[in-house]
C-alpha cells in the first residue's frame, strides 16, 4: 500500500507526509518541483519514500507520472492532491502564464491524478483534495484562484458519489489562510492588506484533521472555527457572505 502526495516539498503537502508517516504504508510517493526539499523530507520520514521531481503543469511530465503509478502494481491507499498555486491581482492584470498555471495545476493536474490513481485503488482507499474556503465565494482580485477551487469543490462532491459503490472516499479539505509560503509571497507584492491574513491556521493542524476526517469517511474537512463559520455562512447565507467577505479576500 502506498500514499501519493503532490505538492509535498513544503506547507500542507509536507505536513500530510509527516502525518502519514507511521500509518503502516509500504511507501510514500512524494511529488513536487523542488528536488532538494523532497530529499530533505524523505530523510526525516521513517516510511520509505519514492522521490519524484516533476512539474505537474507540464502535460508530458504529468502523463509520465500517471503512467508510472498505473504500471507500478501498487495499491494506492491515499492520494493527497496538495499541489496548487494562487496569484492576487485584477483578472486582466495577471499574465497569461500566471493564469494558465493556476488552471493547469489546480484543476487539470488534480483531475488527472485522480483519474490515473483510481484504477489502482480498492475499497478503503482515500482521496484527499486540498480545496479552499475561497471555493464558496467568488473573490475580487483572487478571481481565477477561487474559480479553480470552486471546480475542486464540485469535482469532489460528484466524484465521491461516483466512487461510493467502490468503497473509495473523497475528502474536500477547505481551510482559509494557512501558514505556508503563500502568505509571505503574497505580502511581497505590496498590494495585499495585512488584515487579509488575520485568521490563519497551521499546516500541521490542517493535515492531521484531514486524515482523521478521511478515516471517518467525511466529505469535507475544515480546520479552524473562523473558517468553519465562513463556509457555513457562504453555504447558507451567500448574500451576507458576499457583503462581509467578498471584497476582503476572505
Amino acid at each position: 500500500m502506498i500514499a501519493v502526495v503532490t505538492g509535498a516539498s513544503s506547507g500542507i503537502g509536507a505536513e500530510f507526509c509527516r502525518a502519514l508517516d507511521g500509518e503502516g504504508l509500504d511507501s510514500i510517493w512524494i511529488i513536487a518541483r523542488r528536488a532538494d526539499r523532497l530529499e530533505a523530507l524523505a530523510s526525516e520520514l521513517s516510511t520509505p519514500c519514492v522521490v519524484i521531481h516533476a512539474d505537474l503543469t507540464d502535460r508530458k511530465q504529468l502523463s509520465e507520472l500517471v503512467g508510472r503509478i498505473g504500471s507500478s502494481g501498487e495499491r494506492v491507499d491515499y492520494l493527497v492532491n496538495c499541489a496548487g498555486v494562487g496569484r492576487f491581482g485584477e483578472t486582466w492584470e495577471l499574465s497569461s502564464e500566471e493564469t494558465l498555471s493556476m488552471i493547469d495545476l489546480n484543476v487539470s493536474a488534480l483531475t488527472e491524478m485522480c483519474r490515473g490513481c483510481i484504477p489502482r485503488m480498492e475499497s478503503g482507499s482515500r482521496i484527499i483534495n486540498v480545496c479552499s474556503a475561497s471555493a464558496y465565494l467568488p473573490l475580487e482580485r483572487l478571481n481565477v484562484y477561487s474559480a479553480t477551487k470552486a471546480y475542486v469543490r464540485a469535482f469532489c462532491n460528484a466524484l465521491g458519489r461516483e466512487l461510493k459503490t467502490r468503497g473509495i472516499t473523497v475528502l474536500e479539505v477547505s481551510p482559509g489562510w494557512v501558514e505556508t509560503d503563500f502568505i509571505p509571497l503574497s505580502r511581497s507584492t505590496g498590494d495585499v492588506p495585512e488584515t487579509v491574513f488575520k485568521h490563519t491556521v497551521k499546516a500541521r493542524d490542517v493535515a492531521v484533521r484531514a486524515i482523521a476526517d478521511a478515516k471517518h469517511g467525511r466529505k469535507r474537512s475544515i480546520c479552524g472555527a473562523y473558517n468553519r463559520l465562513q463556509v457555513f455562512v457562504c453555504t447558507h447565507m451567500p448574500r451576507m457572505a458576499s457583503y462581509v467577505w467578498g471584497r476582503s479576500l476572505l
